[in-house]
């Protein structure tokens, strides 16, 4: 695939090398390590103030609990990111700013995705505090998951919280509607 003709503007970043790619196809579904699960346990808080009648009530999360996607990633994902490894692209009105191997992990535990929609991976955000995410909730069609979009702070799968984006990887590239009118 030539990434380049598929946008009509990016910045590029150098693409990842054949050891990264392995690398983080291996990390991206692990079970979080004590550092990690210290990190989305400290990042919580209770949202009542003393006094609301819902703060005595407030749990945090069990991180432990969650369970990452075990299924592989799109061969086309992973060829984008050997051709960029992160970066930016736009589209029409659709925008990328496409995570690297090295922070995708990162991105999606600092957002606690699997916490509120398990089995979605976020590989990018379009600009304005939405994520571009893989559905593998679902084996892959042809080695394709679907995209949809949600925004960061309102993360779920009802249908009010995130929306159909396209069936491929390539197809959400190519799109040139701003996600933001899907979810409206």
């Amino acid at each position: 695939m030539k990434w380049e003709e598929i946008f009509d503007e990016t910045i590029q970043e150098i693409g990842a090398t054949e050891s990264e790619i392995h690398s983080f196809c291996e990390a991206i579904n692990q079970p979080l390590t004590d550092r990690e699960l210290s990190e989305v346990f400290s990042s919580q808080s209770n949202p009542f103030h003393e006094g609301h009648d819902l703060h005595t009530h407030y749990r945090h999360f069990d991180a432990k609990k969650w369970v990452l996607p075990a299924r592989p990633l799109s061969s086309s994902f992973l060829d984008f990111l050997r051709w960029s490894n992160g970066g930016w692209a736009r589209t029409g009105k659709r925008e990328f700013g496409f995570f690297s191997t090295f922070d995708l992990r990162e991105m999606m535990l600092a957002y606690h995705i699997p916490q509120y929609m398990p089995y979605a991976i976020p590989f990018a955000f379009n600009g304005g505090g939405f994520f571009y995410l893989f559905d593998l909730r679902k084996e892959p069609v042809d080695d394709e998951y679907p995209i949809v979009c949600a925004a960061a702070g309102n993360l779920g799968w009802n249908p009010d919280e995130n929306a159909f984006v396209a069936a491929t990887f390539h197809a959400a590239c190519i799109g040139i509607t701003n996600i933001e009118e899907l979810l409206h």
